[in-house]
């Protein structure tokens, strides 16, 4: 009987080691297939500065894109019209999360009417890069490359308009579903063939990203009147059922995905407290539920993101970041000062690692600003910042190892600071007997903070969270 227990216990440690690790790359633009930010890493405590690149100047910084210890970004300076880049202008570098040396380099070729280069995504030793975008304008092709030297894999036959402020989702098998204001495309991982096409549309070019939870893929699509919810069969694209209509006459961001069905988007663009709202809604299997909406800050281009303990962020119309409960949209918490932009103009990026630590980019989108990086607490205390210089969308990315990237317009940056192991409750090095005591004192809900035993991140300590503690014994 003991050795039955033991094999169940290791077998179902096991799928939540390799479930963590998974969710502990940064992949695509909001971090993984559901864009809601939520990372398996734990990140850094204090703003420990690593290492500093101050050589690869970009005219505006693109998010860095992580797997493993490589991350893949794109660094551009070149801005003359008609946009017909020089050699090298904007190159891919592969960089060496631990030390910050390039390890190679991409110039993705140039075709005639093509925008700069985006990096969409990496997963599975391979990284997708191409020239798209430009507001949905400009089509190209996609080129898969080699993770470790950069070698081209695949050129896709059919091209994509997808830009950098897009992102993709990609399934499980490594396949990329890229979208833009007008269709949405899945190609083949391994051989660039598109697996199905599907027009729809969006309201503003941009921002017209994917979001994938299992076989369900989430756009946000003009209806009459307003904004609403579409959802998408992942393997065939075909259109399923919408939501209701959400009043208001553009917007300029992309829905994300928390458990159990559940869907968020901020519409927001400036029409005052009745349109400028964020939403919940449930994906019952037949339709949308509205679970609630509230008043929302403007933010276009803003990514918000899950928390490990059932909340999510947004920002109020007083411009203070707040977590809200996902199911019922009751306040949590608050920061206790707005996150603005001193210019202005405010453009949320959110990571949240896997203790619930929140760190916030009050990206303003424009190259010579000064953005703030801060780092809250799951209470929304604030813990730590730092300024940095036009990061627009460059950052925070969360590596697997807790290092968070920063790309500016003048500089690279990794942040890390070290950790205990996972189940090392008590630091000591070990895990032993306290870290058990320290487990079993929080053994329930973990309400409204994140709890440190909460080792599966499900928003409570129980079986699975010992299991995993005692695999790490000793």
């Amino acid at each position: 009987m003991h050795i039955a227990l033991r094999r169940i216990r290791d077998a179902a440690v096991a799928a939540l080691l390799a479930s963590t690790a998974a969710h502990a790359d940064w992949p695509n633009l909001s971090g993984n297939a559901e864009q809601n930010g939520l990372s398996g890493a734990v990140g850094p405590s204090a703003a420990t500065q690593v290492w500093s690149r101050t050589n690869m100047a970009c005219l505006i910084s693109w998010i860095p894109i992580v797997e493993g210890n490589r991350m893949f970004l794109v660094r551009q300076t070149y801005a003359q019209a008609p946009y017909n880049p020089p050699p090298g202008e904007a190159r891919v570098h592969c960089v060496d999360v631990q030390t910050g040396a390039t390890l190679w380099t991409f110039d993705c070729p140039f075709e005639s009417g093509d925008w700069t280069t985006v990096v969409y995504g990496a997963k599975g030793g391979r990284v997708f890069v191409g020239r798209g975008g430009n507001g949905g304008s400009s089509a190209a092709r996609v080129y898969c490359l080699n993770a470790q030297n950069g070698a081209i894999l695949w050129t896709s036959a059919d091209e994509v308009r997808t830009g950098s402020y897009d992102g993709i989702a990609f399934m499980d098998n490594g396949d990329p579903i890229f979208a833009s204001n007008t269709e949405m495309r899945r190609l083949n991982a391994q051989t660039g063939a598109t697996v199905w096409f599907v027009a729809r549309t969006c309201s503003v070019s941009g921002n017209c990203g994917p979001a994938r939870s299992g076989d369900s893929i989430y756009l946000d699509e003009v209806g009459p009147g307003g904004q609403r919810i579409s959802r998408f069969d992942a393997t065939t694209g075909q259109r399923l059922y919408s939501s209701q209509i959400m009043p208001g006459f553009l917007n300029q961001t992309s829905p994300f995905c928390g458990p159990g069905g559940l869907v968020f988007y901020l519409r927001a663009s400036n029409e005052g407290p009745t349109n400028d709202r964020f939403y919940a809604f449930r994906d019952t299997g037949t339709g949308f539920q509205l679970l609630w909406s509230t008043s929302a800050y403007t933010e276009p281009f803003a990514r918000h993101a899950i928390t490990p303990d059932g909340g999510v962020t947004m920002l109020g119309p007083d411009g203070r970041l707040q977590i809200r409960d996902q199911l019922t949209g009751a306040l949590r918490a608050d920061s206790q000062n707005p996150v603005l932009s001193a210019s202005g103009f405010t453009s949320s990026m959110v990571t949240v690692d896997a203790q619930g630590r929140i760190f916030h980019n009050n990206s303003n989108g424009a190259g010579g600003s000064p953005a703030n990086i801060r780092a809250f607490d799951p209470g929304l205390a604030e813990v730590w910042s730092v300024t940095m210089t036009g990061v627009s969308q460059g950052g925070p990315s969360l590596a697997s190892d807790g290092s968070l990237i920063l790309a500016g317009t003048g500089e690279v940056r990794r942040y890390w600071t070290a950790q205990c192991a996972a189940a090392d409750l008590d630091c000591d090095g070990s895990v032993g007997a306290t870290d058990l005591a320290n487990l079993l004192s929080a053994w329930g809900p973990c309400g409204k903070g994140a709890c440190n035993a909460d080792l599966d991140g499900d928003g409570s300590v129980g079986a699975t969270d010992l299991a995993q503690l005692l695999a790490s014994w000793g």
